[in-house]
């Protein structure tokens, strides 16, 4: 080979879906220079951008004109379990509709509220598809244990644990990886033409996504890195 190595080609990047605090957000000059760059793409290279956050849809929303980034053609909100965006027609009902079968956080309040250190977290991060809590510096053996719980009151949701204290139990089928790929499909856009972008352990599902390429800042926290899916060199930067 000559001491050369041939260099994967790459699908161009037809969707870049970020996560907001610690990633797109929380410096905001870094924030504005984001901006710039993107809005200064040319409107025919410019990927679809997708905000992929913990926070609700309504909070995105306001969250964005203050940190001064641009606005999104699609969000993502509540850890996988709300979409909006003027892209698709129905698209926040249909997608609810595809993930709320059987879910009930009314019976998980129930079923954990007494949990060992288990602490609800405000009313403004809950929603219907969304039991989310503060649960400090969890062990595998606390999680397991509350996975126990919840599986002996035959429930059948995902536990999504990031930043050692947010806890969210979400329906079985929604997190941030199976929202992506859900949008994907309804949009015609491959997975090896996505980019993503994520912080802590709750962006994980994201990266695990076969095809997909990543990027990882510098202040990201060892859960995430630790899930097995690192981008390789050639997959830190997106282009447009």
């Amino acid at each position: 080979m000559g001491g050369t190595m041939e260099r994967r080609r790459l699908n161009p990047v037809r969707l870049f879906s970020s996560d907001l605090d610690g990633t797109l957000a929380g410096n905001r000059d870094a924030s504005r220079r984001f901006s710039a760059f993107w809005q200064g793409l040319a409107p025919e290279r410019r990927p679809l951008l997708v905000y992929n956050s913990g926070r609700l849809v309504d909070d995105i929303l306001s969250f964005i004109v203050e940190e001064g980034l641009p606005p999104a053609d699609l969000v993502i909100g509540g850890v996988g379990t709300m979409m909006a965006g003027n892209a698709l027609d129905g698209l926040q009902a249909e997608y609810a509709d595809f993930i709320g079968g059987g879910y009930d956080a009314a019976s998980i309040a129930n079923l954990v509220g007494d949990f060992p250190g288990l602490q609800p977290q405000p009313d403004r991060y809950q929603h219907d598809h969304k039991s989310s809590w503060y649960l400090y510096r969890a062990t595998a053996e606390r999680l397991s244990a509350l996975e126990q719980r919840i599986a002996e009151g035959e429930m059948q949701v995902k536990i999504v644990y990031s930043s050692d204290r947010d806890l969210d139990i979400l329906p079985a089928n929604a997190d941030k990886g199976n929202a992506l790929v859900w949008l994907c499909g309804k949009l015609g856009v491959a997975l090896d033409e996505v980019v993503v972008a994520g912080d802590t352990g709750n962006d994980a599902d994201m990266f695990r996504l076969d095809g997909v390429r990543g990027i990882i800042p510098a202040n990201a926290r060892d859960e995430l890195r630790a899930t097995g899916r690192t981008p390789g060199p050639e997959e830190k930067r997106p282009t447009a």
